[in-house]
């Protein structure tokens, strides 16, 4: 939703009628409830994309999904990845958790999930670009 949203630069309204349009099966039937709840309780319509997909987190996604994924990406190791494949799950999950680091810290933590025998071949190309002073 978000990407369609992006690219059409729809206006708020037009945004949240096209999520709503979007809902199949349950995620529908349970939209039509929170609307029936909420008239019921004499709240406010949900009128926004950015409203709905709150309430459509708190229903749908588990209340330890971020803290899972925090401990995935802090946790991440090859294992029996390839290196390619290490790289873009890397990737993906600095994505979904938004995590904003200084780049040294994203490379130690990448260098830290590394296989012994990569990281070890990484660090032998690290140090043979380094300079070594003249005595």
């Amino acid at each position: 939703m978000e990407r369609i949203i992006e690219i059409k630069g729809y206006s708020t309204e037009k945004d949240f009628k096209l999520a709503v349009l979007k809902l199949k099966q349950y995620a529908s039937l349970w939209y039509e409830n929170l609307k029936r709840t909420r008239a019921l309780e004499g709240k406010p319509k949900v009128k926004t994309w950015v409203k709905l997909k709150k309430h459509m987190d708190k229903k749908f996604l588990p209340a330890t999904y971020k803290q899972e994924l925090y401990l995935k990406v802090t946790s991440l190791h090859q294992g029996s990845m390839k290196v390619e494949e290490y790289i873009r799950e890397f990737k993906q999950l600095q994505i979904r958790c938004a995590l904003r680091e200084e780049p040294e810290q994203a490379i130690a933590r990448f260098l830290k999930g590394l296989n012994s025998p990569i990281l070890e071949r990484v660090e032998m190309q690290l140090f043979g670009h380094l300079k070594m002073p003249a005595s």
